[in-house]
């Protein structure tokens, strides 16, 4: 059971990287003279993915119930994978190679879904070998 907590604990860590990331170094362009940019709509699909996810390694950790903390991993490790595919398939952030969002939010989500996914599996094998 130790090591279900602390893998929930990483992942909250992780996703606070991505949000803290999201508004500070990674952030998506400003303005662009009135129209909102493609960016913006990913950012915001992004934090609400992630603070569901937050929320949801919270309540797996408060639970300790096999069966409701398998499907919750199961719905962490997709929730991951929306991370990671968002900037690329789900919505797409500028493809100019200069925009900030291209060069420092894509990699962010990208990068950190993909550990997010990884520990949602990780923390599906934990739970099934409890069995």
């Amino acid at each position: 059971m130790k090591a279900h907590k602390i893998i929930n604990i990483i992942e909250i860590l992780v996703l606070g990287i991505i949000i803290a990331g999201l508004f500070t170094f990674a952030h998506v362009c400003g303005s662009m003279g009135g129209m909102e940019a493609p960016c913006h709509k990913t950012k915001a699909i992004a934090l609400v993915v992630a603070i569901a996810l937050i929320v949801l390694a919270v309540v797996q950790i408060a639970l300790n119930k096999q069966k409701v903390n398998t499907a919750i991993a199961v719905i962490q490790t997709v929730g991951g994978a929306v991370i990671a595919l968002l900037p690329g398939v789900i919505a797409p952030v500028c493809s100019m190679k200069s925009m900030h969002c291209y060069v420092y939010t894509r990699p962010l989500l990208i990068i950190l879904g993909i550990l997010i996914a990884g520990i949602g599996i990780v923390d599906i094998v934990i739970l099934l070998k409890k069995k």
